[in-house]
Protein backbone atom coordinates (compact mmCIF):
# COMPACT_ATOMS: atom_id res chain seq x y z
CA UNK A 1 0.00 0.00 0.00
CA UNK A 2 1.31 3.47 -1.00
CA UNK A 3 1.99 6.05 2.08
CA UNK A 4 -0.33 8.66 2.45
CA UNK A 5 0.70 12.15 2.08
CA UNK A 6 1.45 13.59 5.88
CA UNK A 7 -0.96 16.71 4.70
CA UNK A 8 -3.88 14.35 3.43
CA UNK A 9 -3.47 12.63 7.26
CA UNK A 10 -3.96 16.06 8.76
CA UNK A 11 -6.87 17.15 6.64
CA UNK A 12 -9.12 16.47 9.66
CA UNK A 13 -7.07 17.82 12.15
CA UNK A 14 -6.91 21.18 9.94
CA UNK A 15 -10.39 20.98 9.15
CA UNK A 16 -11.65 20.69 12.82
CA UNK A 17 -9.41 23.64 14.08
CA UNK A 18 -11.44 25.58 11.47
CA UNK A 19 -14.58 24.75 12.72
CA UNK A 20 -13.91 25.72 16.13
CA UNK A 21 -12.27 28.92 15.16
CA UNK A 22 -12.78 31.89 17.11
CA UNK A 23 -15.14 34.46 15.74
CA UNK A 24 -16.37 38.01 16.22
CA UNK A 25 -19.62 39.72 15.64
CA UNK A 26 -20.32 42.82 13.30
CA UNK A 27 -23.56 44.61 13.62
CA UNK A 28 -25.20 47.73 12.50
CA UNK A 29 -27.48 49.12 14.26
CA UNK A 30 -28.77 51.42 11.52
CA UNK A 31 -29.50 48.52 8.98
CA UNK A 32 -30.36 45.61 11.40
CA UNK A 33 -28.00 43.34 10.19
CA UNK A 34 -25.00 41.02 11.02
CA UNK A 35 -22.58 38.93 10.42
CA UNK A 36 -19.67 36.81 11.92
CA UNK A 37 -16.32 37.09 10.56
CA UNK A 38 -13.24 35.12 11.76
CA UNK A 39 -11.29 36.57 14.71
CA UNK A 40 -7.86 37.06 13.06
CA UNK A 41 -9.35 39.04 10.20
CA UNK A 42 -9.17 42.75 9.85
CA UNK A 43 -12.58 44.63 9.97
CA UNK A 44 -13.09 48.13 9.10
CA UNK A 45 -16.24 50.29 8.89
CA UNK A 46 -13.80 53.01 7.04
CA UNK A 47 -13.30 52.83 3.01
CA UNK A 48 -9.90 53.35 1.90
CA UNK A 49 -8.58 51.86 5.28
CA UNK A 50 -7.61 48.38 4.68
CA UNK A 51 -9.18 48.78 0.54
CA UNK A 52 -11.16 50.63 -1.73
CA UNK A 53 -15.20 49.65 -2.02
CA UNK A 54 -15.77 51.10 -5.43
CA UNK A 55 -12.37 49.25 -6.84
CA UNK A 56 -13.68 45.63 -5.24
CA UNK A 57 -17.43 46.38 -6.28
CA UNK A 58 -17.17 48.18 -9.20
CA UNK A 59 -20.77 47.59 -10.14
CA UNK A 60 -21.72 49.41 -6.90
CA UNK A 61 -23.62 52.65 -7.24
CA UNK A 62 -22.06 55.59 -6.40
CA UNK A 63 -25.09 56.20 -3.80
CA UNK A 64 -24.12 52.82 -1.82
CA UNK A 65 -22.69 53.54 1.81
CA UNK A 66 -19.97 50.76 2.62
CA UNK A 67 -20.58 50.08 5.88
CA UNK A 68 -18.23 46.99 6.32
CA UNK A 69 -15.48 45.16 4.92
CA UNK A 70 -13.47 42.43 6.18
CA UNK A 71 -10.15 41.18 5.06
CA UNK A 72 -8.39 37.85 5.02
CA UNK A 73 -5.00 38.74 7.08
CA UNK A 74 -2.47 36.22 6.04
CA UNK A 75 -1.65 35.34 2.14
CA UNK A 76 -2.86 30.97 2.40
CA UNK A 77 -1.23 30.50 -0.64
CA UNK A 78 1.94 32.62 -0.65
CA UNK A 79 3.80 31.18 -3.60
CA UNK A 80 1.13 31.97 -5.85
CA UNK A 81 -0.34 35.34 -7.57
CA UNK A 82 -3.01 35.66 -5.11
CA UNK A 83 -2.83 38.96 -3.33
CA UNK A 84 -5.91 39.38 -1.17
CA UNK A 85 -9.78 38.60 -0.30
CA UNK A 86 -12.30 40.22 1.13
CA UNK A 87 -16.23 40.58 1.95
CA UNK A 88 -17.50 43.95 1.96
CA UNK A 89 -21.19 44.93 3.37
CA UNK A 90 -22.84 47.63 1.60
CA UNK A 91 -26.07 49.64 1.64
CA UNK A 92 -27.77 51.38 -0.90
CA UNK A 93 -30.57 53.19 0.81
CA UNK A 94 -34.22 54.26 -0.54
CA UNK A 95 -33.50 51.77 -3.38
CA UNK A 96 -36.44 49.60 -5.47
CA UNK A 97 -36.08 45.34 -5.37
CA UNK A 98 -36.17 46.24 -9.25
CA UNK A 99 -32.98 48.22 -8.72
CA UNK A 100 -31.09 45.73 -6.06
CA UNK A 101 -31.57 42.84 -8.48
CA UNK A 102 -30.03 44.89 -11.02
CA UNK A 103 -26.78 45.68 -8.80
CA UNK A 104 -25.96 41.88 -8.95
CA UNK A 105 -25.74 42.19 -12.91
CA UNK A 106 -27.31 41.22 -15.85
CA UNK A 107 -26.64 37.49 -15.74
CA UNK A 108 -27.95 37.16 -11.93
CA UNK A 109 -29.02 34.14 -10.35
CA UNK A 110 -31.33 33.79 -7.25
CA UNK A 111 -30.33 31.98 -4.30
CA UNK A 112 -31.06 31.63 -0.36
CA UNK A 113 -28.07 31.72 2.06
CA UNK A 114 -29.46 30.82 5.87
CA UNK A 115 -32.41 31.58 4.91
CA UNK A 116 -32.18 34.72 3.28
CA UNK A 117 -33.20 35.07 -0.46
CA UNK A 118 -30.29 36.70 -2.49
CA UNK A 119 -29.74 37.70 -5.98
CA UNK A 120 -26.16 36.38 -6.91
CA UNK A 121 -23.97 37.52 -10.04
CA UNK A 122 -19.91 38.25 -10.77
CA UNK A 123 -17.81 40.61 -12.10
CA UNK A 124 -14.31 39.92 -13.38
CA UNK A 125 -11.98 41.96 -14.62
CA UNK A 126 -7.92 41.91 -15.60
CA UNK A 127 -6.21 45.39 -15.97
CA UNK A 128 -2.27 45.87 -15.99
CA UNK A 129 -1.69 42.33 -14.40
CA UNK A 130 -4.10 42.71 -11.51
CA UNK A 131 -6.87 40.35 -11.58
CA UNK A 132 -10.33 40.70 -9.43
CA UNK A 133 -13.13 38.58 -9.07
CA UNK A 134 -16.01 39.82 -7.13
CA UNK A 135 -19.12 37.59 -6.15
CA UNK A 136 -22.02 40.25 -6.26
CA UNK A 137 -24.84 39.14 -3.65
CA UNK A 138 -28.03 41.41 -3.21
CA UNK A 139 -30.92 41.26 -0.97
CA UNK A 140 -33.73 43.97 -0.67
CA UNK A 141 -35.35 44.45 2.77
CA UNK A 142 -36.93 47.56 4.52
CA UNK A 143 -36.61 49.60 1.29
CA UNK A 144 -32.89 49.45 1.52
CA UNK A 145 -30.46 47.62 -1.35
CA UNK A 146 -27.90 45.22 0.70
CA UNK A 147 -25.09 44.54 -1.00
CA UNK A 148 -22.40 41.77 -0.35
CA UNK A 149 -19.44 41.25 -2.13
CA UNK A 150 -17.02 38.39 -1.94
CA UNK A 151 -13.65 39.65 -3.65
CA UNK A 152 -10.56 37.71 -4.62
CA UNK A 153 -7.47 39.99 -5.75
CA UNK A 154 -4.56 38.27 -7.49
CA UNK A 155 -1.77 39.83 -9.44
CA UNK A 156 -0.15 38.37 -13.04
CA UNK A 157 3.72 37.98 -13.80
CA UNK A 158 4.31 35.21 -12.19
CA UNK A 159 7.23 34.50 -14.63
CA UNK A 160 8.58 37.36 -13.14
CA UNK A 161 8.16 37.39 -9.42
CA UNK A 162 9.16 33.70 -8.86
CA UNK A 163 5.41 32.67 -8.21
CA UNK A 164 3.01 30.26 -10.03
CA UNK A 165 -0.59 31.55 -10.90
CA UNK A 166 -3.22 30.52 -8.07
CA UNK A 167 -4.62 27.45 -9.58
CA UNK A 168 -8.74 26.97 -9.42
CA UNK A 169 -8.64 25.02 -6.81
CA UNK A 170 -7.18 27.43 -4.13
CA UNK A 171 -9.12 30.29 -5.50
CA UNK A 172 -12.28 27.70 -4.51
CA UNK A 173 -10.43 27.64 -0.90
CA UNK A 174 -10.11 31.78 -0.63
CA UNK A 175 -14.03 31.58 -2.13
CA UNK A 176 -15.28 29.05 0.58
CA UNK A 177 -13.72 31.01 2.99
CA UNK A 178 -15.78 34.23 2.03
CA UNK A 179 -19.04 32.37 1.35
CA UNK A 180 -18.78 31.21 4.63
CA UNK A 181 -18.83 34.26 6.19
CA UNK A 182 -22.07 35.45 4.04
CA UNK A 183 -23.73 31.81 5.66
CA UNK A 184 -23.87 34.07 9.08
CA UNK A 185 -25.53 37.14 7.62
CA UNK A 186 -29.06 37.34 9.99
CA UNK A 187 -31.24 40.33 10.29
CA UNK A 188 -32.88 41.62 13.31
CA UNK A 189 -36.07 40.71 14.44
CA UNK A 190 -38.71 43.81 13.26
Amino acid sequence: MKPRPLATLLAPFFLCIAVSAQTHTFHDPTYHVAFDYPAPWTLSRTDGEISTFHLDARSAPKSSLMRAVVAMPENPFPASTFSGAYVYFSVTPRSTEAACTQQAGAVAQTTQIAGIPFTRAHDEQKDICTTQRDEVYTTFRRGACYRFDLAINNFCGAEDSHVKDITTAELDQVRNRLQSILSTVRFDPK
